[in-house]
């Protein structure tokens, strides 16, 4: 598999695993999840203009 690929996939864990905090009523991060969706989608960017 390729590098870019790679960091893309990460990113795209970070934004669903953001997205499952916001859902659960247990988890309470007050506003931290968002950072994590924020990370993810830069993460999944960087993978797009990353050349292997």
């Amino acid at each position: 598999m390729e590098r870019s690929i790679k960091i893309m996939l990460l990113g795209i864990s970070f934004m669903l695993i953001g997205l499952y905090i916001q859902g659960e009523p247990g988890i309470k991060l007050y506003g931290t999840e968002v950072i994590i969706v924020l990370f993810g989608f830069l993460l999944t960017v960087v993978g797009v203009f990353t050349k292997r």
